[in-house]
């Protein structure tokens, strides 16, 4: 007779199994066994994370349930049971043309087989120069910028920072302050921190981070131009600098859409003027790009919205379509002759291990051809024409405000609500969308959208329909 191996699964779940079978008592046993068996690996795998792993902006206290993601194709993710979830965020911001891309698959493995790295000091390699040169030509910079290669958002602001930092102490003229934008994110690094105190995150390292100015930003959303509010804000900032432009190192900005401290727009009429009054005191000018690159305000780089060019230039987040990480600062030909010399010591005394990493940069090259092969630009408009319809349809909600879209970016507030980051109006939306196979990562009360590029008209009816149901739900409750 032969030996029955029952589940451990079983015993460990009998009553589910139980109701499985009373809900279907039709069901093959074999594939109830199954499905209880996808159900233990799920309970195993999110245990073994508990034990081993810290997850980022995270409060492990509050227990709140992980997403299980085992596959990604398009515009969709799928956990570990088969549930598919639309990536209406693309996955924190990095996702261009839709996960599981062949083409980026096929270059990182080529890559790979020929130059998986080298260090970067004293040695370079091709995919590396080449990169640099078609940025520099999408930028229109060729022949007057440099690229600086590090790995992430953060590193790439650092790395501007002290750039900035030391072009003034090379020049015999030291400078400590730089000047930022109120509520503006520039990453997690110390430097990157400073610049970005006044987001909120960073109140308990308030002890590490050096002195920065904090400048007025005038808001607009759709209907609202706040011409009055740029007139005010340029009004304090040429104050301000009328006794500090001298200890002013540099300006950065996050160009047009602040990302991270709430999807907040300013115009590009007020970023010009700011940039400006900087321009005309010999301040460098920074534009974290870091979200904003890559076509997702509606130009390949935001700062073409403006008559700016910046003096640096930071990237990352969708530089290799989502897959790798990696970044450039962007810096011009005038700051880089400051740190030549006869010696050591004005040399920039920065860089990391896996700097212009030769599989990253390959990965990076070949989304800059799926750009031009997949239209991204045109892609972003139809997504921008097709969200501003659904803005539109929702604007007369009471339970919302602040309506507002650019290029592929789109956002709302919740009103009459708590605005802090983990405020709970917007994490029970978030779970009721997650629920309903959206997945979404609200800012406090702010509800945003900023899909890959390849989704389609029919994936942001979805999003959208999700959404107006919650807000539908909780006007009738």
């Amino acid at each position: 007779m032969g030996v029955v191996v029952i589940p451990r699964v079983i015993f460990r779940y009998p009553s589910l199994f139980r109701l499985a079978q009373q809900q279907n008592p039709f069901a093959n046993s074999t594939r109830l066994i199954m499905e209880m068996v996808s159900l233990d690996s799920l309970d195993t795998l999110l245990a073994r994370d508990g034990a081993v792993i810290w997850h980022p902006f995270t409060q492990h206290g509050l227990g709140r349930p992980l997403l299980p993601v085992a596959e990604a194709r398009g515009a969709m993710l799928r956990d570990t049971q088969g549930r598919e979830y639309l990536d209406m965020i693309s996955s924190w911001w990095v996702n261009l043309h839709g996960h599981g891309r062949r083409e980026l698959a096929q270059a990182v493995a080529e890559q790979i087989q020929r130059l998986d790295h080298v260090q970067f000091a004293g040695a370079t390699h091709e995919p590396a120069v080449r990169l640099a040169e078609r940025l520099l030509e999408k930028a229109g910079l060729a022949g007057s910028a440099r690229v600086f290669y590090s790995d992430n958002g953060s590193t790439a602001v650092e790395a501007a920072l002290k750039i900035a930092h030391q072009h003034w102490v090379n020049r015999g003229e030291p400078r400590r302050l730089f000047a930022t934008l109120r509520g503006s994110y520039h990453g997690d690094t110390v430097g990157a921190m400073s610049v970005g105190r006044s987001s909120g995150f960073f109140d308990a390292f308030h002890g590490m981070m050096f002195e920065t100015v904090s400048l007025p930003v005038p808001l607009i959303w759709n209907g609202f131009a706040n011409e009055e509010g740029d007139k005010a804000a340029l009004e304090e900032v040429a104050r301000l600098l009328e006794g500090d432009a001298d200890s002013m190192a540099a300006l950065i900005v996050e160009p047009l859409v602040q990302g991270a401290g709430g999807m907040r727009f300013h115009s590009p009429r007020f970023l010009e003027k700011l940039c400006a009054l900087f321009r005309d005191r010999g301040i460098p000018v920074i534009f974290d790009e870091v979200m904003t690159g890559f076509g997702r305000t509606g130009s390949f780089f935001a700062y073409q919205q403006t008559g700016i060019i910046p003096d640096m230039i930071c990237l990352s987040k969708g530089i290799t379509g989502g897959i790798l990480p990696l970044a450039v600062t962007i810096v011009a030909e005038k700051l880089f002759d400051s740190f030549l010399g006869n010696d050591f010591s004005t040399a920039l005394a920065h860089g990391h291990s896996y700097t212009a990493n030769p599989v990253a940069c390959a990965a990076a090259l070949c989304s800059l051809d799926l750009h031009e092969q997949t239209d991204s630009m045109g892609q972003v408009d139809r997504i921008n024409r097709r969200m501003a319809r659904h803005l539109g349809l929702l604007a007369g909600n009471p339970r919302i405000e602040h309506l507002r879209i650019l290029g592929g970016i789109a956002a709302f507030d919740l009103a009459g609500v708590e605005s802090a980051y983990s405020a709970a109006a917007g994490r029970e939306m978030a779970a009721y969308a997650q629920e309903n196979g959206l997945l979404m990562r609200t800012i406090g009360n702010v509800i945003y959208f900023i899909p890959p590029y390849c989704i389609t008209d029919e994936q942001i009816d979805t999003a959208f329909r999700v959404i107006g149901e919650f807000l539908g739900r909780q006007k009738a409750s």
